[in-house]
């Protein structure tokens, strides 16, 4: 062990890059607060963001993210893709994969998630099953194994948890979904838990162009996060989408398209402090035919 300080080994634009990051991190690292003692809890699917991440209600493939009780509604396999440059800055960037794989009962979920760069990383990767408990109510829970790696002599560590949540939709015109992400309260460091997080929310049908969604979300290390959004349908496959939240403020907007088994979509958020993060989602919806979506066309 030598007695050199462990950033001597960076090159001075690396060593910029890692303040910078670290900075980030002990500000504002994630839009709707999800973040515990700078351990940032990010989430994909554009359309779910343009609502100003309500996504806890809506029983779409996404739900694999949100609410894995969403599964239990999936009849269809599906692939999707996420990423996102936060505030427009190269460190910062974030990706996701999922994939729903159909079963009797319910449906099976594989996710992975990868946030930070060459000298920063955090991974989570994730095995969910989702299935209908009655015609109105479905429950579903994920396994997750955490990966934190830090360049130099800091080396890398890992940690699981567990989540999980129930989705009502007691009339076809309104959802109520209910999430909570490590419940144990597990640890990726000694001192440094992954947070537990309880998101509850509402979805509701206005007609058949319109969708509002609202929300509570509670850090239980932070204050509670109240959002919500509205999304517009003017044509079956074209969706426009606006959402906000709290704590601290963030407004989003977006648009989605589906075309067949094709289904794309883009939001930009705005942050109150850091300022545009774009987000764009890519998915591909097996078994349906090329006039449409099976019972859904917003489900970009």
């Amino acid at each position: 062990m030598t007695g050199k300080h462990p950033y001597t080994r960076f090159e001075p634009s690396k060593l910029h890059r890692v303040i910078l990051l670290a900075v980030l991190l002990a500000c504002v690292f994630t839009p709707c607060k999800r973040v515990s003692a700078g351990f940032p809890v990010e989430q994909p699917g554009s359309r779910a963001i343009a609502l100003g991440y309500s996504g806890v209600s809506i029983p779409d493939a996404w739900s694999l993210f949100y609410n894995q009780a969403g599964l239990g509604y999936q009849e269809y396999a599906w692939i999707g893709v996420h990423h996102e440059n936060r505030f427009i800055t190269p460190e910062l960037n974030f990706s996701a994969l999922g994939s729903i794989i159909p079963v009797r009962p319910g449906s099976l979920g594989i996710s992975i998630k990868r946030l930070g760069f060459s000298q920063f990383s955090q991974t989570k990767a994730g095995l969910a099953y989702g299935m209908k408990l009655m015609p109105t109510l479905s429950a579903g829970v994920q396994l997750n194994v955490h990966h934190v790696y830090i360049a130099g002599e800091y080396g890398s560590t890992a940690a699981f948890t567990a989540e999980g949540g129930i989705l009502y939709i007691p009339f076809p015109d309104l959802a109520v979904g209910l999430h909570i992400l490590n419940p144990t309260r597990s640890k990726i460091l000694r001192d440094e838990r992954i947070p537990t997080i309880v998101d509850f929310g509402l979805a509701y049908t206005l007609g058949e162009k319109a969708l509002l969604t609202v929300g509570v979300e509670k850090n239980i290390d932070e204050k509670q996060s109240f959002k919500g959004g509205v999304e517009y349908t003017p044509l079956p496959n074209l969706a426009f989408r606006i959402g906000m939240a709290t704590n601290p403020s963030l407004m989003c907007f977006g648009i989605g398209y589906s075309k067949g088994p094709i289904q794309i979509s883009a939001a930009f958020t705005r942050h109150e402090y850091m300022g545009y993060t774009p987000h764009f989602t890519a998915a591909y919806q097996f078994g349906v035919k090329k006039k449409g979506l099976p019972d859904d066309s917003a489900d970009q």
